[in-house]
């Protein structure tokens, strides 16, 4: 096939990490280094590690139910794709902590269900790589990363659906996609046997 998109692995990473640094730096840039700034910062690091996830969490079912170029590039560069997330989400932690020091709010003492995800996303991160990953197990990276993507679908979702009442027209996309997400997981495979 001509044609063919060769951008992927690291070049994700880098210009995924550029994108973001620059739309954070921007955010504070132009509005300050305050409260409302990190908190615009906030739910734009949120948004945007949720794509992240969706296209890492989708990958392998989609890739399985329709396979095609553009899943089997998903496929291709799932472990890229997380590393992007939790980038994104290393972001995400700075404008938290900006809000902490600037006031008295605690996001982290506050908030159980996403202190214990950013466990799982710096553990996931950690056994990405080969050396940490061989150390672990085949069984034990699948089971952790397994667990740890089903937590963060579960995170992502509870974070999306409670904000709902704040705007529909921002979190319903996100909470409907999450959905479809999980769903599509769960599809059996169409080449699969019945019992």
């Amino acid at each position: 096939m001509t044609g063919k998109l060769r951008f992927g692995q690291w070049q994700i990473v880098r210009c995924v990490t550029i994108f973001i640094a620059t739309v954070f730096g921007f955010i504070l840039s132009t509005n300050g280094i305050n409260e409302a700034s990190f908190r615009i910062a906030i739910r734009f690091t949120a948004r945007s590690s949720c794509i992240l996830f969706l296209l890492a969490f989708t990958a392998s079912s989609l890739h399985r139910l329709a396979p095609s170029y553009t899943s089997n590039w998903l496929l291709q560069n799932r472990r890229y794709l997380g590393l992007s997330m939790a980038i994104s989400h290393g972001f995400h932690a700075v404008a938290i902590a900006g809000v902490a020091v600037l006031t008295s709010e605690n996001m982290v003492r506050d908030n159980h269900l996403a202190n214990l995800g950013y466990i799982f996303i710096i553990v996931m991160t950690i056994t990405s790589f080969k050396r940490p990953a061989a150390l672990l197990g085949k069984r034990n990276w699948r089971i952790l990363h397994t667990l740890g993507m089903y937590y963060l679908w579960l995170s992502f979702t509870f974070s999306f659906a409670k904000r709902l009442s704040e705007s529909w027209l921002i979190y319903a996309p996100f909470v409907i996609l999450l959905i479809l997400a999980i769903v599509l997981r769960l599809l059996p495979s169409k080449h699969k046997k019945p019992a």
